[in-house]
């Protein structure tokens, strides 16, 4: 039983240490190793909703989450994408307050590790290695959000689905044999839709044109992307 405890130790320990809260921090990695929690999710289902109590330190083991934010006409907005190795929630969790948004899962299986905050925030007041991972944490948060800005602002809906999709390829694209980018993000026609502010049935009428065009596909995985430069900016 202990050999089998060591190795799921092992593996937190592994994946904690290539976050961006406990990059080049291996020793507070192995400290909180111990603590945390790993959770499952599937797709569609929520990790926090928006107004939850932020009380843990949260990084993504695998899969993708969005971040959404609800209006008052019950429509949501997709704010950001977060994938492996990164760290969702930080500022309200420092801030100790609630989540301003909610998490969903945006892939077919989702893992997290969860690591309660107080004893974080406590170590964060010694370790000076671990306060600047964290510093460098809210700054990856603050260009996720600026790069949404970004594609927000791209001009019309083709070129705004096209500065995603090269976002989508330079965040998550995995290179295949042929030269063609697999970007392992199923999102809907109505979450890219959202994603650029856009109708669903232009995002459509766009995103068909491509696939007749042979620039892209749709997967049960995500889209392949058969020519990156056509998306390139």
């Amino acid at each position: 039983m202990t050999g089998a405890t060591d190795v799921r130790l092992t593996g937190i320990e592994r994946t904690l240490r290539a976050s961006r809260l406990f990059e080049g921090v291996e020793a507070a990695a192995a400290t909180f190793a111990p603590c945390a929690i790993r959770r499952r999710f599937r797709r569609g289902e929520f990790i926090w909703h928006e107004g939850d109590p932020a009380t843990s330190f949260t990084v993504i083991a695998s899969g993708l989450i969005k971040i959404c934010q609800s209006h008052p006409d019950g429509d949501n907005a997709i704010v950001a994408l977060f994938g492996p190795r990164e760290n969702i929630g930080d500022v309200a969790v420092v801030s100790t307050g609630s989540y301003p948004a909610d998490a969903i899962a945006a892939t077919e299986v989702v893992e997290i590790l969860s690591i309660e905050k107080t004893p974080v925030l406590t170590a964060l007041q010694q370790d000076v290695a671990l306060a600047q991972a964290l510093n460098r944490s809210l700054v990856e948060h603050s260009r996720a959000l600026r790069e949404k800005i970004r594609i927000m602002t791209a001009g019309p809906v083709e070129q705004r689905l096209a500065a995603l999709l090269a976002h989508l390829v330079a965040r998550f694209g995995d290179e295949l044999d042929s030269g063609a980018v697999l970007i392992p993000v199923a999102l809907s026609r109505t979450d890219l839709a959202r994603l650029v502010g856009a109708r669903s049935e232009t995002t459509i009428r766009v995103m068909t044109r491509w696939q007749r065009a042979k620039l892209l596909s749709t997967t049960a995985a995500g889209f392949v992307i058969h020519d990156p430069s056509k998306f390139q900016e």
